[in-house]
């Protein structure tokens, strides 16, 4: 059995068995099979004294565990720490370097527990081979590109520590320690790349008097005999440096030297013929959390072998095969990979972090995996935990998880981070075909960082660590929780599309209403008379030819929809009855070609298309380019200036926090972390001139701008690797945003009633799509999908279910999460700083926790 279940077993027995369940009562009980719109509702009276008890027992005993971990670092790792020197010191942490190996440790003052950068016992894995074990003494691994694009890889041990090519620093809080790679040539200046036969033989040979020095010195150089001049060999180390003590014996000097460069007829430095890279690592402690960086400006490499990635610290925190816990990673709300799992039969754990790089030319896809929208990863192991948090470079980062028994009998979470972009253009002559390898011409030159913290006790969990990134969110951005209020309703509304009419036989395209302006208002008024009383309204396709709208730095409302006057009314409507109008934007997203279209590698305009899902090939009638994000904030400014003619107080975007790309073209070139850096500032600037900002997809440098997020993860991809679901995303976020999933009419199992009560486990908002008019009217468009929406279908569910779960959601709408666990299959529970607490039944069949019954697909409420 892994530690998450232990843990939650026995807090479920004490909870159970000090308080019982008196304090709970079931508001949502449904029988099997029927849909959200027949559920009974029931509610019992709250037994106060029970309730005490149960919340004062789960009190003592997290009050009794937490911070009392009791494993310990082993006799290896005890013996690795003595062969270290302390480096740096504050009131939190020890950090420990060992100058033979360059490893580091950070020892937790509080408790004595240090952690490694590389495992202790790495030397005795019987499962490691000689690369891999070379790859357990390592900080970070380089990949590199040759000149055919073909990629390779040089590791911090076997190519940097172990020829002593290596320096360690001291810094103010910490260590700085500089990797030379490869086989780097040392500095021997006073050797001549190339001197003419007349020089040599006079400046050289002439005053060796020893004849075997001589032959040696000869045989050092190569004749050219078109040429008519000597030219170094390629020598090892100690060869150059034998060479070079002995050319200062005789006089030659480094001037010599460089007196015959000035007559070297050509040919490049002989360190450019091979692969050297300087990569510096620097290790800082900044209260109780561990800084690992690559200070970007101090990072070398030659033009002809270009680093693609860095591997940072794949071994840092490493769990052997008899740990028990797991690793958590951030695919799409959170996914769990329990500790020797045993998976060996499918592929280790790699995401990009905020999704794939569109100007990335994809051929096809063989799978659609969920978004990485938060930069972060973590493992727990017995009762320790570490979270890492990637600061710096994150949009350039992916983040990798394997278990042990693969390479080696260790599990491993951590970041991989792309410095310079290939891809390859294809020459065509005739019949023939060739491949040629286009490269990045202004990569990202910034820092690189990762910030890990730690967790002990019953901290040591994957909503221990949620709460931790919470709490770094919090201090960073100066979050504030939301006011104690009713969960908005979010309602989008699809306005306006294209679609082909002819005239006398002449086609034309025209602009087709879905939901007029006027239509809205009547379908807020309907939704106010149900009882919906808070209401968060997303319009798409209110402007510029409707919903895959034309260039946005000019608005002109739709005529079909009602115009200028009917948006007024909207908007006069939404003032004086409290809904929050958020009319959509996209800024990335070009469905024209726009004048500043980012652009792939081999030059040609960045062009994305939609996925058919089930036979996974383009979808050719929804395609749009990709606005550079070189050209963000001149697009930014414009629509502002034309945006604050329409008095609105709110602005969806759909874009700018749930995509980021970068742009390969020459005139515009921008990489994936600057464009990030221009998104980060256009959403700024937006939320200062408009107030209120609904943002779609939620990535992490969006948060500081976001008021409600829609479209939020509420799964993750499925990956054979991983064991578990979790929702990570929203135990971090919650009661600082307004948190939706997908529509509860949009999800891909057509399934409102499973929706209801994942945002009860979440303590999300309703969400729903829809269109005023009859599906009917997108048949046998390219918006065919839009079949589900006509909101006649869906309205009087829509309210039930809001007057079902509104009761509880306004109650912990500015409530941390505090806990959540699984226990049993498809049962979870999820607890408040409240003390509210929540537990949802996803089968089909009625369970038994403890003795009480909660009902198919229903749940039950309790606590405060």
């Amino acid at each position: 059995m892994n530690g998450r279940k232990k843990i939650a077993l026995v807090m479920l027995s004490v909870f159970f068995i000090v308080g019982g369940l008196a304090g709970f009562y079931n508001i949502g009980s449904v029988e099997s099979g029927q849909s959200g719109a027949n559920a009974e509702v029931s509610a019992a009276s709250l037994n106060a004294a029970g309730n005490r008890n149960v919340k004062n027992a789960v009190q003592t005993l997290a009050a009794s565990s937490i911070n009392e971990a009791t494993s310990a670092n082993t006799a290896a790792e005890l013996e690795a720490l003595g062969r270290m020197e302390l480096a740096a010191e504050n009131e939190s942490l020890m950090l420990y370097v060992n100058r033979e190996t360059a490893e580091i440790a950070v020892k937790e003052k509080q408790n004595g527990y240090a952690w490694f950068s590389n495992p202790a016992g790495r030397n005795e894995d019987p499962k490691a081979s000689p690369l891999y074990k070379a790859e357990l003494n390592s900080q970070l691994t380089v990949s590199y590109y040759n000149e055919k694009g073909q990629l390779n890889s040089l590791n911090s041990y076997s190519d940097s520590v172990q020829k002593k090519q290596f320096t360690i620093e001291t810094t103010d809080r910490g260590v700085k320690v500089v990797y030379q790679l490869g086989n780097v040539s040392k500095s021997f200046d006073n050797i001549p790349q190339t001197i003419s036969k007349e020089r040599f033989e006079e400046a050289i040979l002439s005053k060796i008097e020893d004849q075997e020095v001589r032959d040696d010195v000869g045989y050092s150089f190569r004749f050219d005999e078109a040429k008519q001049q000597y030219e170094i060999r390629k020598l090892q180390d100690y060869a150059l440096e034998e060479l070079s003590q002995m050319l200062e014996s005789i006089g030659y000097t480094t001037e010599e030297a460089a007196k015959d460069r000035g007559e070297d007829v050509g040919g490049e430095e002989g360190s450019a013929d091979k692969p050297e890279f300087t990569v510096p690592l620097v290790y800082s402690i900044e209260g109780d959390q561990l800084l690992v960086s690559i200070p970007g400006a101090e990072l070398k490499y030659t033009t002809r072998y270009p680093i693609a990635s860095i591997q940072l610290l794949k071994h840092f925190g490493a769990a052997d095969d008899k740990k028990d816990g797991y690793i958590f990673v951030p695919d799409g709300s959170g996914a769990l990979i329990d500790l020797n799992n045993g998976r060996l039969n499918v592929e280790p754990f790699i995401m990009p972090v905020y999704g794939n790089d569109g100007s990335f030319n994809v051929k096809e896809r063989s799978q659609k995996n969920e978004t990485v929208r938060l930069p972060v990863f973590g493992m727990k192991q017995e009762d320790r935990a570490f979270l890492g948090i990637i600061e710096n470079g994150d949009a350039m980062a992916e983040v990798l998880a394997d278990i042990s028994g693969r390479n080696d009998s260790y599990n491993t979470v951590g970041a991989k981070f792309r410095v310079v972009s290939m891809d390859f253009y294809t020459l065509t002559a005739g019949t023939k075909k060739s491949s040629v390898p286009m490269f990045e011409t202004k990569p990202y030159q910034g820092d690189l960082q990762i910030r890990f913290a730690f967790l002990n006790g019953t901290a040591a969990s994957y909503t221990g660590m949620a709460g931790l990134y919470r709490n770094y969110l919090v201090q960073k951005h100066n979050l504030e929780k939301l006011e104690p209020a009713n969960a908005p309703f979010v309602l989008e509304l699809a306005g306006a599309f294209p679609t082909e009419k002819s005239f006398l036989g002449i086609p034309y395209e025209s602009t087709e209403s879905l939901t007029r302006y006027e239509e809205a208002e009547e379908l807020l008024r309907r939704m106010k008379e149900k009882g919906v009383d808070s209401i968060a309204l997303r319009y798409v396709g209110w402007f510029n030819g409707g919903i895959r709208h034309g260039r946005p730095s000019d608005i002109e409302l739709v005529g079909a929809l009602g115009g200028k006057r009917g948006f007024d009314k909207l908007t006069d409507y939404a003032n004086q009855n409290g809904v929050a109008l958020y009319p959509d934007a996209a800024f990335l997203q070009a469905y024209k070609k726009p004048l500043q279209a980012a652009s792939f590698l081999d030059q040609k305009k960045a062009k994305i298309y939609e996925y058919e899902p089930v036979h996974n090939v383009k979808d050719t009638a929804f395609s749009h380019y990709i606005q550079s994000a070189a050209k963000l904030g001149k697009l930014t400014d414009k629509f502002l200036a034309s945006y604050a003619k329409l008095g609105a107080q709110g602005l969806s975007l759909r874009d700018l926090g749930s995509e980021v790309n970068s742009d390969f073209d020459p005139k515009h070139s921008i990489n994936r972390q600057n464009a990030l850096r221009e998104s980060e500032q256009a959403a700024k600037k937006l939320k200062e001139q408009v107030n209120q900002l609904m943002v779609s997809g939620g990535n992490a440098y969006s948060l500081p701008f976001a008021d409600i997020i829609v479209n939020a993860p509420t799964a993750s991809s499925g990956i054979n690797l991983t064991d578990e679901e979790i929702p990570f995303y929203q135990i971090a976020l919650h009661g600082y945003y307004d948190l939706a999933g997908t529509p509860f009419n949009m999800g891909e199992r057509q399934d409102p009633r499973y929706e209801l009560l994942k945002t009860l486990e979440t303590g999300s908002t309703i969400y729903y799509q829809w269109t005023y008019k009859p599906s009917t009217v997108v048949k046998d468009t390219p918006y065919n999908d839009m079949y589900a929406l006509y909101y006649e279908n869906w309205l009087d569910e829509a309210a039930q279910l809001y007057g079902e779960a509104g009761g509880f959601l306004k109650s912990i709408r500015n409530m941390a999460i505090t806990d959540h666990r699984t226990l049993q299959e498809n049962v979870v529970q999820t607890t408040f700083e409240n003390g509210a607490s929540i537990i949802i039944n996803y089968n089909k069949t009625a369970v038994q926790v403890n003795g009480i019954r909660i009902e198919a697909r229903s749940y039950l409420l309790g606590g405060e």
